[in-house]
């Protein structure tokens, strides 16, 4: 077989079946190897930014490995957006993309050229930053070592995007027919060292809580840990990732924390003694700007596999850590009890108090004030009507805050890019999980700005015939931007309302074929329309001044959220908080 075959082979037996591409001229062997395999499936995006948005969601959906394929030059380069997502979000993808013939290569040796080959880029070092593993082979036996090397690598700790580049002489070379097996490098933990941090650090606790993070739900262990909570009866909150493994509904979980979470969580985050962190890197996003804020009375214990996002924890004294791998939660978690200080029945009847005031409310005051839309519910009248095995892509900026901030999952599967964020990815995304789960409901919220980044693949929907319901909630500009701006520059919307402009969805709806519904409450939205096999386009009308609400503004500590609330002294909120 040829190196092209080869690499489709090679996807076969890892059960990759579907890949997202664009094809070009330096990747076209490969796109007609893989059409000529029965048992894979390519996907024809508009755009390679898409196609790794829509690749990224395989491991979110069902634990397989998301792939790409991709042209030299500019094809190569427009993944990057795609694959910094899955780098930073810990996504197993990989990304085929063609390069120039090496031969073109050969009348320039010893000089420092920009380009030999027409559309000649060298991706391998542009995207060593944002990759586990990056290289360009040389000839077909050692396309077959790297194959399978870069899977292995993209799987193994901590999990993210690897890529290779293939020359299209590589691609035509013959090569024997055994594909290569991939082989995960063996890890092991001293369970007993993990149970006996976690027990001492826990032990002259009163106000125990439990961060949980991505790391348990993206090894598949997130049941495992939560188990564990509820037979030791520990409270927990979350970060936004790691909500999306959490049923709503435990009566251990108190909600998502962070400069945009629930208020409700941020008191109890505020106040506990002890806080155990499994599998979250702890961004600015959840600490905010002043690290010393956060969790403020408590010692903090962080469990993660990456040992990079653990030295960090080095120099902040109130900080230990603890590297663990969460595939091995089974291991550690089953039957493991822990003790505290007391029976933390007064911790937990503050945490319940405080549950009972806030989870689950998300008034919105610019919305009474402007007698509109409110987005919040919008949100939980979607949540109400979707079924319960849904997949749910969220975008970015304001639209990420309102769905996260308002949605309580039972079962749904829940996903947006946590670290990159990018305008646009959700609707890539949900064309992916469209792909790759084509018997589930297809739920995507996205804003009229982010949907101008990736408008084009509303041609992919069109034509593949999607069944996804696209709720973008349009705000008339930057949402998000607009309240920072309120913040530092007295309201100049320069560039995000100012300046900005978006066409008539109604207008590019019927241009694309794909239905049409305009929302101005939230009644209007049916439980037909969501379950009818079209896709749909719902515009939610927003005033363009709808706030992010609760939200921290900078420099302010997780427990003094605006809209500020006037509290007394020996209010339930700052029972620990004196």
């Amino acid at each position: 077989m040829t190196g092209a075959e080869y690499i489709a082979a090679f996807l076969e037996k890892q059960n990759c079946n579907n890949i997202f591409l664009v094809t070009g001229g330096a990747c076209a062997f490969i796109v007609d190897a893989i059409s000529r395999n029965p048992s894979l499936r390519y996907i024809p995006m508009q755009h390679e930014q898409a196609a790794a948005m829509a690749a990224d969601v395989a491991w979110k959906i069902n634990r397989s490995v998301g792939v790409t394929v991709a042209t030299s030059g500019p094809g190569a380069t427009n993944l990057i957006t795609g694959i910094a997502c899955s780098y930073f979000d810990s996504i197993p993808t990989i990304h085929i993309t063609g390069q120039v013939n090496q031969k073109e290569k050969i009348p320039f040796k010893g000089a420092k050229v920009r380009q030999a080959g027409f559309q000649e880029t060298n991706i391998v070092d542009l995207v060593k930053p944002i990759t586990k593993y990056t290289v360009q082979v040389t000839n077909a036996e050692e396309l077959k070592v790297e194959l399978a090397k870069a899977y292995s690598i993209a799987l193994e700790d901590r999990k993210g995007p690897v890529l290779i580049d293939v020359p299209m002489d590589v691609q035509q070379e013959e090569v024997d027919d055994e594909v290569l097996i991939p082989e995960l490098a063996l890890e092991h933990f001293d369970l007993d060292v993990c149970k006996t941090t976690i027990k001492n650090f826990f032990k002259d606790s009163n106000q125990p809580l439990v961060l949980l993070g991505a790391g348990p739900g993206l090894s598949g262990q997130s049941e495992e840990v939560i188990e564990w909570l509820a037979l030791n009866s520990i409270p927990f909150v979350s970060s936004w990732n790691g909500m999306c493994f959490i049923k709503s509904d435990n009566k251990n979980y108190y909600g998502n924390i962070g400069v945009y979470g629930n208020r409700g969580a941020n008191f109890i985050l505020q106040s506990c003694d002890k806080l155990l962190v499994l599998g979250s890197r702890l961004d600015n996003r959840q600490r905010g700007s002043n690290v010393d804020n956060f969790a403020p009375l408590a010692d903090v214990l962080v469990i993660d596999v990456d040992e990079e996002e653990l030295k960090k924890h080095l120099n902040e004294p109130r900080y230990r850590i603890q590297k663990f791998n969460f595939k091995f939660s089974k291991d550690l978690f089953r039957k493991f009890s822990v003790r505290f200080s007391t029976d933390n029945i007064q911790w937990k009847t503050f945490c319940n108090n405080i549950k009972t005031k806030y989870f689950g409310k998300c008034p919105s005051t610019s919305s009474i004030e402007y007698k509109s839309t409110d987005p919040y519910e919008v949100v939980k009248r979607i949540n109400r009507l979707i079924k319960s095995n849904a997949i749910v892509t969220v975008d970015d900026g304001a639209n990420l805050c309102w769905v996260f901030q308002a949605f309580e999952r039972s079962g749904q599967t829940i996903f947006t890019a946590g670290g990159n964020s990018p305008m646009g990815y959700s609707f890539p995304a949900a064309i992916g999980s469209a792909i790759q789960s084509s018997d589930r409901q297809i739920i995507c919220f996205t804003g009229d700005g982010s949907m101008q980044i990736n408008i084009q693949e509303l041609q992919t929907m069109s034509h593949h015939r999607l069944p996804i319901k696209l709720f973008i909630l349009n705000n008339f500009g930057y949402g998000i931007i607009k309240q920072f701006q309120d913040t530092w520059f007295e309201g100049r919307y320069e560039a995000s309302g100012k300046g900005y402009s978006q066409p008539d969805f109604e207008k590019i709806a019927d241009a694309y074929n794909i239905s049409y519904r305009k929302i101005s409450n939230p009644q209007d939205i049916i439980k037909e329309d969501l379950d009818s096999k079209e896709g749909i386009i719902f515009d939610v009308i927003l005033h363009p001044n709808t706030l992010i609400e609760p939200k921290i503004d900078s420099g302010n500590p997780l427990h003094n959220m605006f809209p500020y609330l006037d509290l007394d002294s020996d209010s339930l909120e700052k029972k620990y908080l004196k």
